[in-house]
């Protein structure tokens, strides 16, 4: 029996914030990473798994999975038949925007990152519009069906005790060492030059950076090295320009980076934002 493929596609909706990502995944395993943004997830089909906040989580049929933005997660395929599912990336200025409409205080927060009850009420509801924000669509009835997914599913699932804040390392070397990467990001930088900028030994520096962000050093600077490349993807400079220019060594590697991260390689991205032609 012939082995069944991975199919995934990654591109920006039609409201500037919100990107969709829809996949029917049968092998595919996505590296541990991080999103600037928030992910409401749901499940169609099959069974997925994710290691997020310390613990395995397994995605069945009609569940929900909230993950935070800047927090590290994986994903992978948990059964023969596959994982079928859709993703929404809202950034957090989209996000705040949607808060102030429904006159919510802060950025909501949920304690428990996947929701396994059946939710008929939020499938339909994510469903209508993944298609309203995957088309050309009245921008009233877009906007009205994101607002009522979210309310629902903040209702329903957000924690009204807490709001959500970006996470913050423990110690204010590690925030120095992140400040750091971020700003050198396309740059190559020795652990020994990364520990003398925040004035840790370099193996104490690794292992505090590992137990408070969640990524070693060099992962979290190829996260920036992924957002910036990402962005540059939507010009039109060459990918291998990008690659280099973000700080890869070559085309080849940033496709498997980019990948592992998000599905669909640089020109596969490329491709579905270019071929999307919405009027608002």
């Amino acid at each position: 029996m012939a082995a069944e493929t991975d199919f995934a596609q990654l591109w920006q909706s039609n409201l500037p914030g919100i990107e969709l990502f829809n996949a029917q995944l049968y092998r595919h395993t996505f590296a541990k990473h991080m999103h600037e943004a928030y992910t409401i997830g749901f499940t169609y089909a099959g069974l997925g798994g994710f290691f997020y906040r310390g613990g395995h989580h397994y995605a069945n049929p009609s569940s929900f999975k909230l993950i935070h933005p800047g927090e590290v997660h994986t994903g992978q395929v948990q059964a023969e038949a596959g994982w079928s599912f859709r993703n929404l990336y809202i950034s957090v200025p989209k996000m705040q925007q949607i808060l102030a409409q429904l006159e919510w205080p802060g950025l909501p927060y949920f304690a428990i990152a996947l929701q396994n009850s059946p939710d008929a009420v939020g499938q339909a509801m994510f469903s209508r519009l993944f298609v309203a924000l995957s088309q050309p669509t009245p921008q009233l009835e877009r906007d009205s069906l994101l607002l009522e997914l979210m309310a629902y599913l903040i209702d329903r699932y957000g924690d009204r005790q807490h709001r959500w804040q970006r996470p913050k390392p423990k110690s204010s070397a590690i925030a120095q060492a992140q400040t750091y990467l971020k700003a050198h990001y396309a740059e190559s930088i020795s652990i020994e030059t990364l520990a003398q900028q925040v004035g840790l030994s370099p193996y104490y520096l690794i292992r505090s950076f590992r137990q408070q962000v969640g990524l070693p050093p060099h992962s979290y600077q190829r996260h920036w090295q992924l957002m910036q490349a990402k962005q540059s993807l939507h010009s039109d400079q060459s990918i291998v320009d990008v690659a280099i220019a973000h700080g890869f060594y070559d085309q080849s590697h940033l496709n498997r980076t980019f990948k592992q991260a998000f599905g669909v390689t640089p020109g596969q991205y490329r491709q579905g934002n270019f071929v999307q032609d919405y009027s608002s």
